[in-house]
């Protein structure tokens, strides 16, 4: 079937004749996984640049590696935690196929966008995978090719060679992923200096019905591109054995080689483009040609909510975590000492990484200066508005839920000044009839829910209670907070609510969300790092 030249595969087809959004979820298809993956020295994988449309190909896709699954394969039944329905083909009926093309310099944030790009909609249910160009340049250039490689008229054929056959290899990986992966978004992260570049992979994907979107990366604050670079030298794949200094001087030398080859998006012959210039990384967005659909919307709201995130997040399960849903006890003596271990480890742990707003604390206790503690908002009272906190990267703020014993958790860091806010949406997730029950008792009281339940934990509810899944599109607003903010924040919640916080920022299946376990004797903190995410845990020790 086609319509104007393009081609249209057959499950979208079926997607149109069978019905939108038919498929039901289960736990059983949630776990095949695909275990074949192409390697990147594999000279048999398929070239989808120069074969016909109906060839019949293998699967390939980029392989990469991180501390959390963001790069991971998504199979086509593993679903986002977000995830609002599901289809047979896997691909949200209301959004056709699209890949968002990035552009900019070395430098400008381009990889953190990509991959926080694709952390989102993963997290939204849409089958989305970051395509990073560099993955294939490291796979197939050789060590005397230095920054000649880079430019965009290289000076030897054998650089010239490689360039062609690095750009083919991924563009092919990404029409394998429409076309055998059932994917919806692709994000293609490369320079694409020139706009004859970016004019190419318009017209070649457009003839193949696939919706085509650049974002512009620009930069025009000096102090945002340091840091960039500060951070490609420590943890670019590219200087995963490399002195800093010298991998600095080499990343330093490699923007100054580019530097005059590249023209911003713009030219005439770009007219009719659809692009967003992301300037200073969210400090100002253009759009241009923007009629766009539902998930492109989407984008362009979460790039409004997007900053280069410096800092952690920081979980701590809350005391007493067994307690019932309807009740709401204070903290007792042992609660009071688990606060304030919470706090005094807590507070350790950033000292030792240099944070200079807890030296700074330090230093006026130990002047024995008289400290003011903030006064508490009390839940009845206006918080400030969303984007007061975490403007400055050399911050914490503490986010709990409306508890008392949460809200009294807090004890210790409110008397260093520490913000504290107080979330509705952190209340735990209500378990409704089942209050107090244990599994053996849930299922021999409710047979058939505790059967529906076994299949999905993590959509199913029981009479009168929420889901996991609820939960995940009760903190979205949060989700969106936290990604305007700069700087630390802590989660002082019960359980229910950190498995989700934690599936969203390590890319977790939901599937595995309700299996996570947190204890009340650590604290979890999640770096943020522009390739991936790392947990690390750190117990809490006593401080009696």
């Amino acid at each position: 079937m086609s319509s104007g030249g393009a081609v249209i595969d057959s499950d979208d087809e079926g997607e149109i004749f069978n019905g939108f959004g038919s498929a039901p979820m289960s736990r059983s298809t949630s776990q095949q996984r695909t275990s074949k993956r192409w390697s990147f020295h594999n000279n048999t994988r398929p070239n989808l640049m120069d074969m016909p449309s109906g060839a019949e190909l293998k699967r390939r896709l980029s392989d990469i590696t991180g501390a959390d699954n963001v790069h991971e394969e998504m199979a086509l039944s593993v679903l986002g935690g977000g995830q609002l329905y599901s289809t047979e083909s896997g691909r949200l009926f209301h959004a056709g196929k699209i890949i968002i093309s990035l552009a900019g310099l070395p430098g400008r944030g381009k990889t953190h966008l990509s991959v926080s790009l694709t952390r989102y909609l993963r997290w939204l249910g849409v089958k989305t995978h970051s395509f990073h160009l560099s993955n294939y340049r490291r796979a197939s250039a050789e060590d005397d090719l230095t920054h000649d490689l880079f430019v965009p008229s290289p000076n030897t054929s054998k650089a010239n060679e490689i360039r062609k056959k690095i750009v083919d290899d991924c563009l092919s990986d990404i029409l394998n992923f429409f076309k055998n992966d059932k994917g919806q978004v692709a994000i293609y992260d490369a320079i694409n200096a020139l706009p004859e570049y970016r004019i190419d992979i318009h017209q070649r994907f457009q003839k193949l019905n696939i919706q085509v979107l650049f974002i512009e990366s620009l930069v025009t604050d000096d102090s945002i591109v340091m840091k960039n670079m500060e951070e490609a030298a420590r943890s670019s794949p590219d200087y995963s054995s490399w002195d800093y200094d010298k991998a600095y001087k080499d990343y330093s030398e490699r923007i100054k080689t580019l530097t005059p080859y590249y023209k911003e998006m713009g030219d005439s012959i770009e007219s009719n483009l659809s692009y967003i210039k992301f300037i200073n990384f969210g400090e100002r967005i253009e759009l241009h040609n923007s009629n766009y659909g539902y998930l492109i919307n989407k984008v362009v709201f979460y790039l409004m909510n997007s900053r280069i995130k410096v800092g952690s997040v920081f979980f701590a399960r809350c005391y007493k975590n067994s307690v019932e849903y309807s009740e709401d006890p204070p903290l007792d003596a042992e609660g009071l000492q688990y606060s304030k271990n919470l706090a005094s480890t807590l507070f350790k742990h950033l000292t030792s990484q240099g944070k200079t707003y807890i030296k700074e604390l330090n230093e006026l206790n130990e002047k024995h200066r008289p400290l003011e503690p903030q006064r508490t908002l009390s839940v009845d009272e206006r918080h400030p508005a969303a984007g007061v906190d975490g403007v400055d990267e050399n911050s914490l703020v503490v986010w709990t839920s409306v508890k008392q014993r949460t809200i009294q958790t807090t004890k210790f860091f409110a008397e260093r000044n520490v913000k504290i806010r107080h979330r509705i949406q952190l209340s735990q997730k209500n378990p409704g009839v089942v209050s107090g029950l244990t599994d053996d008792e849930i299922e021999e009281k409710y047979p058939d829910e505790y059967k529906h339940y076994e299949r999905d934990p993590y959509h199913y509810r029981f009479s009168r209670a929420e889901s996991y899944h609820d939960l995940a599109i009760k903190i979205e607003p949060l989700i969106l907070e936290m990604e305007r903010m700069s700087g630390d924040i802590l989660i002082i919640a019960d359980d229910t609510i950190l498995k989700v916080f934690y599936g969203y920022l390590m890319s977790c299946s939901c599937y595995d969300i309700p299996f996570l376990n947190f204890s009340t004797n650590e604290i979890i903190e999640i770096k943020f790092n522009a390739y991936s995410n790392s947990a690390t845990r750190i117990p809490i020790v006593s401080n009696d």
